[in-house]
């Protein structure tokens, strides 16, 4: 997925040549390092064909003949220090332009380590679904997440949400209800598999619709 940074700026979308001098932002992308001495939680060596350096050279060498000119590094690790290894390549590389983070709501240190992580601007946010063992759904009903969020939302962070589902969405719709300020992404969404029975389609399409 791409965004217009134009967009952002408050600048209109072009056509033609004009469009083309627009800078694209790559909002979803993930880094990681299979030659790093502790290895990767993600991806296997299983995978044959993503597991593989995935570091910013090779990314600047794919995206920039496209015209993408910067990007948002969304974690793949649950590994609390990961947080900080995207924060240092961000230091070091400016074609990252911001990173969505691990951290676990709820955690007695989550406020801790999010403070310690929003010191540097490039930590835009966390991301928490259906990864990592961990169940959304469940949490919406924990006070402790619930109020952690709210302490995310009055940061100006977002949360992110990953491999989403008809159960993901209800309890984004619940979650946004008692944390009407929080700005959420739906990462992945053109993967689910839509219900296909009628009544259950229906709900779906609602939670859909009332969270745009």
């Amino acid at each position: 997925m791409a965004l217009a940074a134009g967009a952002s700026a408050g600048l209109p979308f072009l056509g033609g040549e004009e469009q083309s001098r627009i800078p694209i932002i790559d909002t979803h992308i993930h880094l990681f390092d299979t030659n790093r001495p502790e290895g990767v939680p993600w991806p296997t060596k299983q995978d044959g064909i993503l597991y593989q350096p995935a570091l910013p050279d090779r990314y600047r060498r794919i995206a920039q003949p496209l015209g993408i000119v910067g990007a948002i590094v969304v974690e793949a690790s649950p590994w609390l220090e990961d947080n900080q290894w995207v924060l240092n390549l961000g230091v070091r590389d400016k074609i990252i332009l911001g990173t969505v983070g691990n951290l676990e709501p709820g955690k007695p240190r989550f406020r801790q380590q999010l403070a310690r992580f929003q010191r540097n601007t490039l930590f835009r946010g966390i991301r928490y679904g259906n990864l990592w063992d961990r169940d959304l759904s469940r949490q919406v009903s924990n006070p402790a997440f619930v109020a952690d969020l709210r302490f995310l939302a009055q940061a100006g962070l977002v949360l992110d949400t990953a491999n989403p589902n008809p159960a993901l969405l209800a309890a984004l719709v619940r979650l946004t209800d008692q944390v009407p300020n929080l700005r959420v992404v739906i990462d992945h969404l053109p993967q689910l598999t839509p219900p296909q029975e009628a009544a259950a389609r229906k709900v779906y399409e609602a939670h859909l619709q009332e969270l745009g």
